[in-house]
């Protein structure tokens, strides 16, 4: 055992970066991409239905971002600072940090999964459901609200085996749970008739799946630490050093659960339902064009804290620069992609609905312009977690779809119309890209100076 941990740490600090952080990212690509079609597919499906039926997924996927928030709060919060520990070879203390941010997620989202069900209707309409979406959005919303706890802490077990390098085997688990959610999603949305219901089980279904099997690789050794009640923590210090450094992570998913919120009732004054269901689709097209970055950014995150934790800042920087020009390059691909394509992309899911397919069309071209600044944007803000800055990192992760987004996507209808809510992200893509740029030029001068005076 001692042999196994000895090479891995020699792995993850003496690899060349650019060959240790594709052999981290490619799991991780996998595993975001196979979550992505998954989700592309539970849209498929539903707007096989009706329009009414994605708008009310689309309201919904604000439980979904809210979840996504928590659980990295907990795994992020873990996992960087496991990353740090283990790079240090503080194996102990890792495993105590894990455990507690594993339980913490699951106490915390059981009693507000409990407490969101008994008033889910105000939830939904707070959500941004019109009268129509209502009762759409509570059939499968209640779903997910009962999978909060085994959602959010497989975020957390899949988070921490990343952090400590064990890409593949988050892979498996959260993979292993996205295939069977595309096969559940026919057989229960139509062959039982449970209509947009049958969406939400299934995919309750295949996260408790995930959680099984996530479990599963900690108990039988094959994670270098061991998660248990025992070991959890329940001191002060423990609580600050998991929410502190996982804060920057809540701050992206939550203001992005807001932004949804935000764009949720912006598009429905502006444009009613048809607006809301265009917006939903262009939303998972975007998430699924980001999903290589994603991934990429994910493994670079592992090098990042594994080699700041051993000392050696030098990697750190090589790593990001790397996977800065790796993740702009296949992003320029992808640009043009969308931008040429995008309407028989949109015609895969509402080919029949002549307004919801122009709206989209028009959203997905606008995004397409401004989409190649998303990874320069996150990847500044994930060096900054990964490395112990949290501070930075939470403002950096406050910007794109909270500090920028929210506002622009209720001033700008007011002056153009549904155009304004089209035109609300890309504004605030290239309003963060120009913000970012001081705090990255400041930290590499900083390490610069850091690594002169070690040579020295």
């Amino acid at each position: 055992m001692k042999a196994s941990k000895d090479a891995h740490y020699q792995k993850m600090t003496q690899t060349p970066v650019e060959k240790l952080t594709l052999s981290l990212a490619l799991p991780a690509v996998v595993s975001i991409l196979i979550t992505m079609v998954y989700n592309m597919a539970d849209t498929w499906f539903v707007s096989r239905i009706s329009t009414t039926a994605v708008a009310a997924v689309g309201v919904s996927f604000s439980i979904t971002t809210f979840s996504n928030a928590v659980g990295f709060l907990f795994g992020m919060g873990s996992g960087t600072s496991i990353g740090r520990l283990l790079g240090a070879k503080k194996i102990d203390e890792a495993s105590k940090i894990g455990s507690t941010g594993f339980f913490a997620a699951i106490f915390f989202c059981a009693a507000l999964g409990a407490a969101a069900l008994l008033c889910i209707k105000p939830l939904m309409r707070f959500l941004g459901a019109s009268d129509a979406v209502l009762p759409e959005a509570c059939a499968y919303g209640k779903y997910i609200l009962m999978g909060l706890p085994v959602m959010c802490s497989s975020l957390v077990m899949s988070t921490i085996l990343r952090c400590e390098g064990r890409t593949k085997l988050s892979m498996l688990g959260i993979g292993a749970g996205g295939v069977l959610n595309m096969a559940l999603d026919p057989l229960l949305m139509f062959g039982l008739k449970l209509g947009v219901a049958g969406a939400a089980i299934a995919t309750l279904i295949s996260q408790c799946v995930s959680w099984a099997l996530l479990l599963s690789f900690y108990l039988t050794g094959k994670s270098a630490l061991r998660l248990s009640l025992r070991r959890a923590s329940f001191r002060f210090e423990t609580f600050r050093t998991i929410l502190t450094t996982g804060f920057p992570s809540l701050c992206r998913h939550l203001i992005s659960t807001l932004a949804n919120i935000a764009l949720n009732t912006s598009a429905g004054w502006a444009g009613g339902d048809t607006a809301i269901a265009a917006m939903a689709i262009v939303s998972k097209i975007v998430s699924l064009s980001l999903a290589v970055s994603t991934g990429v950014g994910q493994g670079a995150q592992t090098v990042f804290a594994y080699n700041k934790g051993a000392g050696l800042d030098g990697r750190v920087r090589r790593a990001f620069f790397f996977t800065l020009l790796f993740n702009t390059a296949q992003m320029a691909v992808i640009c043009v992609a969308l931008g040429i394509f995008a309407r028989q992309i949109l015609a895969l899911f509402r080919a029949d609905d002549p307004a919801v397919l122009q709206t989209g069309v028009q959203a997905l071209r606008l995004q397409s312009v401004t989409i190649l600044l998303t990874p320069w944007n996150s990847l500044v803000n994930q060096l900054f977690q990964s490395v112990g800055e949290s501070g930075k990192s939470s403002v950096l992760a406050s910007l794109r779809q909270g500090v920028y987004f929210i506002p622009a996507v209720f001033l700008l209808p007011a002056a153009f119309g549904v155009t304004g809510v089209l035109l609300a992200q890309p504004v605030a893509d290239v309003l963060t890209a120009l913000t970012v740029l001081p705090f990255l030029i400041l930290y590499l001068k900083r390490t610069a100076g850091r690594m002169r005076a070690l040579a020295a």
